[in-house]
């Protein structure tokens, strides 16, 4: 038997999975609560998923209650490895915010990052420097939006 396909995905994914449940993101993330993935995390995402879901604005446009955001956070935390102290030699110019999801990848044996940041999905485009850079150290990482995560995998939408 197989190991679940290691994945992580970026703050917005959560996001975007706790406004709609039913939505690409939504079903990437209950896949993960399925065990059908393994999700890898680190105190920053969890830690900037936090700031950022408590935002009165955020709040405010997805709706969110601090009852589900507080649930959701929990389970998430429960569900993923959370790594700590992890090496980050990956510097991304474009982003440097965006090394990190690279850094806890490569640190997790990752499979996937699946977000819908334009800045990490241009990592994928081998015509630029910083993208081949990024398949020289992390050859087997991929980096897809959650439809095409759940097109690869066999999931429907």
């Amino acid at each position: 038997m197989t190991s679940p396909t290691r994945v992580v995905f970026d703050c917005n994914i959560f996001l975007q999975a706790l406004a709609s449940p039913d939505g690409p993101a939504g079903k990437c993330v209950q896949l993960v609560f399925d065990g059908k993935f393994d999700l890898y995390l680190s105190p920053t995402v969890l830690e900037e998923l936090a700031e950022v879901a408590n935002r009165p604005k955020v709040v405010a446009k997805l709706h969110l209650t601090p009852n589900r955001t507080q649930e959701f956070l929990e389970v998430i935390e429960l569900t993923a490895t959370v790594l700590v102290g992890f090496p980050e030699p990956f510097a991304y110019r474009r982003d440097p915010d965006d090394a990190h999801y690279v850094n806890l990848a490569a640190a997790a044996a990752a499979n996937v990052i699946v977000s819908r940041d334009k800045d990490l999905l241009a990592l994928m485009d081998m015509t630029d420097p910083e993208a081949a850079e990024f398949h020289n150290r992390c050859p087997r990482l991929r980096i897809l939006d959650p439809v095409s995560f759940l097109g690869e995998f066999g999931e429907s939408l």
